[in-house]
């Protein structure tokens, strides 16, 4: 009896050391995962003013992880349907739709009437709202595929200030493009309902189909349905170019932290005195980063240079040969004119110069 009371003893002491063991390793599991979520945590948190404001475009959406061993084989024949959207990215498809839809009904306003300087004009808009769709697929590839979550949370948010410097540099890039974005819609708005003349096709069959142009009312609300409609393009190319220069300073910011760190590390004499095989890993890590990145900026980047050189073109055209019937009569005209060369010049600069620089960065780390 004793004997038995004995090893049932042992027994549930031995149980007890095997479930202590288990749950301190359950624990010191869940501190590591949670040690390793925090950098990504903390770079999200810095971009969180840009994320805010590109959720509501649908440039930003997340896709819901499934976890394959606790899925059954049904389950594993739905993650194909709509198990694995998400309400943001069901959000996001809806807003990309719409982005077409509008890039669709402005690249149809050509009827083969137009003067030279009213066929550059629409030419012009058809390459912006090109440009766009494609950006704002670009990006909806990205988040579908998860590669600009990936480049996000794979930033090392170890290094001196960087919450700061990060939340600083994002902060004002979300004033900028909300300032322009705002400024081209201002423009848009006053544009649509004080001038009698318009390139929109919806409108203009809204107008024709419901005789809206002896109805003031009518047309107003016609105007105001074409505005809402268009409202997302005008700041989908402001907020794509944001969120692209994010991508490339974080990249550019790792690989410069990584040279410099690597060049305190070799002696006056040119011996070596730091861990090349921890040098190696952080390099590694960061040429992945880039790979991922390079997915979506090709994409953007290609598009962007193309678009804006013809718009440039097209634009500056308009602007020096054919100021009399556009530009000269109509101050307003004017004033679009100029500002669309002046921003499409600056956008082109960008986009280039973000290329070369995160290029060279990459060639000489």
């Amino acid at each position: 009896m004793m004997a038995g009371t004995g090893t049932d003893g042992s027994k549930d002491v031995g149980d007890r050391s095997v479930r202590i063991q288990i749950e301190t390793e359950e624990d010191v599991s869940t501190c590591a995962g949670e040690r390793k979520r925090q950098p990504g945590d903390s770079v999200l948190e810095c971009l969180s003013p840009l994320i805010t404001s590109v959720r509501p475009l649908g440039l930003y959406f997340t896709r819901r992880l499934v976890d394959s061993a606790a899925t059954s084989q049904h389950d594993r024949n739905c993650i194909g349907g709509c198990r694995q959207w998400s309400g943001a990215q069901v959000y996001s498809t809806t807003m990309l739709a719409l982005t077409w839809f509008s890039a669709a009904r402005n690249c149809i306003i050509i009827h083969g009437t137009e003067t030279v300087g009213s066929l550059f004009t629409k030419l012009g808009m058809n390459s912006g709202v090109l440009l766009n769709a494609f950006l704002h697929t670009a990006y909806y590839v990205a988040c579908h595929t998860g590669s600009l979550d990936r480049v996000f949370r794979d930033v090392d948010s170890s290094q001196p200030d960087f919450y700061k410097k990060c939340s600083r540099r994002v902060k004002v890039v979300t004033v900028a493009c909300w300032l322009l974005a705002t400024t081209g819609i201002v423009y848009y708005v006053f544009v649509m309902f004080t001038r009698d003349y318009f390139y929109d096709l919806l409108l203009m069959f809204l107008i024709q189909s419901f005789r809206l142009s002896t109805q003031r009312v009518g047309l107003y609300v016609a105007k105001a349905v074409c505005a809402l409609l268009h409202l997302p393009s005008i700041a989908v190319c402001s907020f794509t170019q944001a969120m692209n220069f994010v991508v490339v300073s974080l990249l550019y910011d790792q690989f410069d932290q990584l040279n410099r760190q690597f060049s305190k590390c070799i002696g006056v004499r040119g011996q070596f005195s730091g861990d090349f095989a921890e040098f190696r890993r952080r390099h590694y890590a960061i040429s992945l980063s880039v790979q991922e990145a390079d997915r979506f900026l090709r994409i953007s980047n290609g598009v962007y240079l193309c678009c804006q050189i013809v718009t440039i073109i097209l634009v500056f055209y308009n602007t020096v040969f054919v100021r009399d019937d556009l530009v000269l009569p109509d101050p307003a005209m004017g004033v679009l004119f100029v500002a669309w060369l002046i921003v499409s010049v600056f956008g082109l600069a960008l986009t280039a110069g973000q290329a070369v620089i995160l290029n060279h960065k990459v060639s000489i780390s």
